[in-house]
């Protein structure tokens, strides 16, 4: 314990990354567990898929979307086969970002995908090769972002 202590006076930014990604891995299941009030279950909201993307199956999640009591949207559920750089899906008014955010998410084949979330609550995923990745299946679970 002596020597964790020591690493995070040497260097805070690592002990803040490595905290950012086990809230960030957490993020979805933390959503789906917590509500502020443990006897009020948590309501995602499914959210419809748009531009040809469907589902993504393998048991995972439809996309739904949840707006948790400090106001941060949660995220979860999956998506295929869509038109590559048209949106996924549309948040509602309420729960969209005031600008632009890009941030990771799990494509096919174990790679990493990128999302933005636009001001006008459209959701666009991409890669950096040829999109295949992405069509073939994008994870939005654990994607969590504050309100404003």
């Amino acid at each position: 314990m002596n020597r964790f202590r020591s690493l995070i006076r040497q260097s805070p930014a690592i002990a803040i990354a490595t905290a950012a990604l086990a809230l960030s891995v957490a993020g979805g299941a933390t959503a789906a567990t917590v509500s502020g009030n443990a006897s009020t279950p948590v309501k995602w909201h499914n959210l419809t898929l748009l531009n040809g993307w469907s589902y993504g199956g393998f048991g995972s999640f439809h996309v739904a979307y949840y707006l948790d009591a400090n106001h941060v949207v949660h995220l979860r559920g999956s998506a295929h086969s869509g038109v590559y750089t048209k949106a996924t899906f549309r948040l509602p008014s309420g729960i969209r970002p005031s600008h632009i955010l890009s941030m990771p998410v799990y494509a096919s084949n174990n790679s990493v995908g990128e999302m933005n979330i636009l001001p006008n609550g459209q959701v666009i995923v991409f890669d950096q090769a040829s999109g295949n990745n992405v069509r073939d299946f994008t994870s939005f679970d654990g994607v969590s972002f504050p309100l404003g």
